[in-house]
């Protein structure tokens, strides 16, 4: 029953009804003034002060104000014991001068207090897997909702990521073609189909004539567990053998497997050979009824050869397993390509890592790769010959959804992908699943094309992205998961962006904060800031001279106040003195030019760059900006300076006017630091020069002192506490 406590109360099979009928007519409450019932009072006086309380406001709403993020008393970094009240379900842009502030107040104090709190609220098992960020400090964050931050990064997704997986389009992708798509032969290029026991025997006769075999029926695949059921069901049924993770086990001597390790196991429905013949259909029925459908052959060798009745090829009889989304991942030996392991390119591991595949385990030795991938000159990496950059197996490269690999189909730009995800027309079952995929996949292509990324492959490495596409892509996928009530934490969007795709992102910004979130950006862009429902200008310098709160409110605000830099800049926009002084180029002598550049998406281009003189490559967003500096003039360089010939020097044609450099250097979003010791005197060197310096005074002498007592990498020098850390992680 369900419905008002009065309709309950008529039904007369509810034992709730029941007594809601007495508790409504006033028969135990009658019952209980009669007997004077002491915690009925008691009751009903608890039952006042609350709703009391409920009426009152909560006391973390400071003033009042239900609808807001409130700071008291910040004094991390820089900030100067500030107080702010922030405005949530609004797009809020806190500005100033670089290093007043902040960055601080953004991601130190509100994204790590609400991620703080979101993980309190988790059982302390859950936790240890997260690296949790440092409490900042402050006296009070109040109405702080969870938190998500989206940083300007490069980004640090594994050797396999790609812009499909990022954006999570390929995990419903995988469900698409395991669901909907077509098993295509490897071998013949022919469509599987259901194939008779009587043809499956057949074969059966002929494959025992090479040697005896065991029939053997699945029944787990590729799964987690301890898997003792498994043992006791073949014990129950007559079995004496099982085939576990590529080994005979007699079911008597069947222990529990190790919980969280994948396992694969098969029951021994027989064995045969060219005398018993005879008895191989019974097995191979009785193997086809316990497997669903598909039944094992195992040799003397331990190989395994598929029989099923589902899926088989026409032309070769080679059968094949059912579909699932794991053959179609490259992060699983189920799916990857077995020559580069899921990459998609192969690199000379032994000579430039001296690493060999001598892991204990398939896991060692893809964490191995992985940590590799990372830092291998992408020069020397060459497309796999086997998938051909696809990093999937051949079955999984030959299922086919309307004609279309899932290979094809991340070989495509978003755009070009959605206009073919909108052409497809499923019927039946399929439509039945496609319903449900389909939007999920459209919805993420298209957040895409809305920040500006609707250029890039899907299939496309993450670590080849800049900074700002890594941000934008993890922008769309958040729009993509449909969140409501967090705040989303943005650093400077617009940076990279051209102002064409500018407007484009502010409205996707906007459509997030619509969907009941918070935004806080940190930004100087103009349009940015006058797009703002709020805004927090710190200041008024950098550094020791900033960490206060100027001015906070809507943009007239900001414009009218007098104290505030952004406001006089908003109010009336500053002329650059040396804008309309240019050098003349007429004058130069030096250029370094390349010739037919077609990396990516250039088109054979020709282009020059003065020497001694500031040059700036500007277009829109993925018109080859990026490819033309960091995929081609970087890399010829380097190789005309180290006057050798590679990979790139064929891709870039020519390059001419090197000879005028001795060195070339590339500046880009990467974080500086290496290790967490390091500092901004550590990676400027100057703090070498403070050590030698350390180490010359009269004291250092006389005690034998070197500059490298002075350092915390060394010992002697450190503190071994906290092995020069400066802190100590309990």
């Amino acid at each position: 029953a369900a419905g008002t406590p009065e309709a309950l109360a008529k039904v007369e099979g509810s034992h709730t009804g029941r007594y809601l009928s007495r508790i409504l007519s006033g028969a135990v409450a009658g019952s209980c003034r009669k007997s004077s019932v002491v915690p009925l009072r008691f009751a009903q006086d608890d039952g006042e002060e609350l709703a009391r309380a409920a009426e009152e406001p909560a006391r973390y709403h400071a003033n009042g104000n239900r609808h807001a993020i409130h700071i008291h008393g910040a004094r991390e970094h820089n900030l100067k014991d500030i107080s702010l009240t922030i405005p949530r379900d609004q797009m809020v842009v806190i500005t100033g001068l670089s290093g007043s502030g902040k960055s601080t107040v953004a991601f130190d104090i509100l994204f790590a207090e609400g991620q703080r709190r979101f993980l309190d609220s988790m059982s302390p098992y859950a936790r240890q897997f997260v690296e949790q960020l440092e409490k900042p400090d402050v006296d009070l964050v109040e109405g702080v909702p969870p938190s998500v931050a989206i940083e300007q990064r490069v980004t640090r997704g594994g050797g396999k990521s790609t812009v499909a997986t990022v954006t999570e389009v390929y995990h419903f992708l995988r469900l698409l073609f395991a669901k909907t798509g077509t098993q295509f032969c490897p071998d013949c290029d022919l469509p599987v189909e259901k194939q008779s026991v009587a043809a499956i025997v057949r074969q059966l006769e002929t494959a025992v004539k090479r040697g005896p075999l065991k029939v053997l029926a699945p029944l787990v695949k590729a799964r987690k567990g301890f898997h003792t059921d498994v043992a006791r069901w073949a014990d129950r049924q007559g079995f004496d053998t099982l085939f576990v993770d590529g080994q005979l086990i007699p079911v008597s001597q069947f222990r529990k497997l190790e919980r969280f390790k994948e396992h694969t196991i098969d029951v021994v429905v027989g064995a045969i050979d060219a005398k018993r013949i005879l008895k191989a259909r019974n097995l191979v029925q009785r193997a086809l009824d316990i497997g669903r459908g598909t039944a094992h052959l195992l040799d003397s060798k331990h190989r395994l050869t598929v029989m099923s009745t589902e899926m088989s090829c026409p032309g070769c009889g080679r059968a094949f397993e059912e579909l699932d989304p794991r053959l179609f991942s490259f992060n699983s030996p189920h799916g990857a390509c077995e020559e580069c392991g899921g990459f998609g390119e192969i690199w000379d591991r032994d000579k430039q890592t001296g690493a060999e595949d001598t892991g204990d385990s398939v896991l060692e030795n893809e964490l191995a790769a992985e940590r590799e991938s990372e830092w291998i000159d992408e020069e020397e990496a060459v497309p796999c010959p086997a998938c051909h950059g696809s990093r999937l197996n051949p079955i999984a490269r030959h299922v086919r959804l309307h004609g279309h690999t899932i290979d094809n189909f991340t070989a495509l730009s978003a755009g070009e992908a959605l206009q073919l995800i909108g052409k497809l027309r499923f019927r039946g079952n399929q439509k039945t699943v496609a319903d449900d995929l389909v939007p999920e996949i459209s919805q993420r292509l298209r957040f895409m094309q809305n920040v500006g990324l609707g250029y890039l492959a899907l299939g496309r490495s993450a670590k080849t992205l800049s900074g700002g596409e890594s941000q934008r892509i993890r922008l769309a996928a958040q729009l993509g998961s449909n969140l409501r009530g967090v705040l989303y934490v943005l650093d400077e969007p617009t940076i990279g962006l051209h102002p064409r795709d500018n407007v484009r992102l502010l409205e996707t910004l906007t459509a997030l904060r619509q969907k009941g979130n918070s935004l806080v950006i940190v930004e100087h862009d103009e349009e940015t800031m006058r797009r703002a429902d709020h805004i927090i200008d710190l200041g008024p310098g950098a550094g020791v001279h900033g960490g206060e709160v100027v001015v906070q409110g809507t943009l007239a605000e900001i414009e009218k106040h007098g104290g505030s830099e952004t406001g006089r800049c908003l109010k009336n926009p500053l002329c650059h003195p040396t804008r309309t002084e240019r050098r003349s180029l007429g004058e130069v002598e030096q250029w370094i030019e390349i010739h037919g550049a077609r990396a990516h998406n250039l088109k054979n281009v020709e282009v020059r760059f003065p020497v001694g003189r500031l040059s700036v490559i500007t277009g829109i967003s993925g018109s080859g900006k990026s490819t033309l500096m960091r995929s081609v003039l970087l890399p010829a360089v380097k190789e005309a300076l180290k006057n050798k010939r590679g990979a790139q020097r064929e891709l870039n044609s020519t390059v001419s006017g090197a000879e005028f450099f001795e060195t070339v250097y590339e500046v880009d979003q990467s974080p500086i630091g290496k290790t967490s010791r390091s500092t901004p005197a550590t990676y400027i060197k100057v703090f070498d020069e403070i050590r030698k310096l350390y180490g010359q005074l009269p004291v250092s002498r006389v005690r034998g002192y070197s500059a490298s007592r002075f350092s915390f990498n060394t010992e002697g020098g450190r503190c071994e506490t906290c092995a020069g850390q400066g802190a100590i992680k309990l």
